[in-house]
């Protein structure tokens, strides 16, 4: 793979992941539009590992916060709660991922999917986040709140709905800041890249054996820096801005996509 497209398939990896713009689609259309633009199963992987990387790295002091809790079975406390509430919201995409995985729907990565859902999730946020109320905290979301948010994740499976734009639109309607909904949906995120990296790389393991090399090095560098400006860059943003500027960037792009995939 030439070097340039190493660094490219990382920065969109990198940077997409924890938007609410969907890196699953963005990597999907860009080989479509630059033909020559092309990874493997295993380059994808690292580039997901990567990520993984560099969201626990921005929330080590949460992570340490859950794992001192549990350990000491601190029930009542923050961390041990936060805990449950992402086993419970992790289920339902767990179970949905791996009936998708067997059953390999492919048509539900065609373009024209992408460009509707793009737009309607598109639009979806931005309602949510135009009629914002909040009312609650994501360290005090119960149980059924996490089981909502969890099915709500499932849509992710789906390219172009963005798995952190629907948790965090979703949590906006439950009446999360949008700081609060943000930082569940990176929480939410660690568990289900380690289920879907764990499992694509068991399969290729045993289709091909280890199939580690630079190449797959490079990219876990490269999206774990990407990954984690990003991710800085986010939640101070939206900590003090709304997200109109990716509700409008998901627009004009389901919008362009559906032109291009029907004309």
């Amino acid at each position: 793979m030439a070097f340039e497209i190493i660094i490219i398939l990382s920065l969109i990896q990198g940077i997409t992941e924890f938007l609410p713009i969907s890196s699953s689609a963005h990597l999907i259309i860009i080989p479509e539009f630059f033909l020559n633009i092309d990874s493997s199963r295993g380059f994808d992987v690292s580039l997901h590992f990567g990520s993984l990387l560099a969201v626990i790295y921005y929330l080590k002091n949460d992570l340490m916060k859950i794992i001192s809790d549990t350990i000491y079975f601190k029930k009542d406390d923050k961390g041990f709660i936060i805990l449950k509430n992402l086993i419970i919201s992790t289920v339902p995409v767990i179970i949905v991922g791996f009936l998708v995985h067997i059953n390999n729907f492919d048509i539900i990565r065609s373009l024209e999917v992408i460009g509707w859902t793009t737009l309607i999730f598109g639009i979806l946020l931005g309602i949510a986040d135009r009629n914002l109320k909040v009312i609650k905290y994501f360290k005090s979301l119960n149980l059924k709140d996490a089981l909502v948010i969890g099915i709500a994740q499932t849509l992710a499976i789906i390219p172009g709905t963005s798995r952190s734009g629907i948790v965090i639109t979703t949590g906006l309607f439950m009446g999360l800041s949008r700081f609060d909904a943000s930082k569940y949906s990176l929480l939410l995120s660690i568990p289900v890249i380690i289920a879907a990296t764990t499992l694509e790389s068991i399969n290729l393991f045993i289709e091909k054996g280890f199939f580690f090399n630079n190449e797959m090095i490079l990219g876990i560098i490269l999206s774990f820096c990407a990954a984690l400006i990003t991710i800085r860059l986010f939640m101070n943003w939206i900590n003090k801005a709304s997200l109109k500027i990716f509700v409008t960037y998901r627009v004009i792009l389901g919008i362009l996509i559906l032109v291009y995939a029907y004309i």
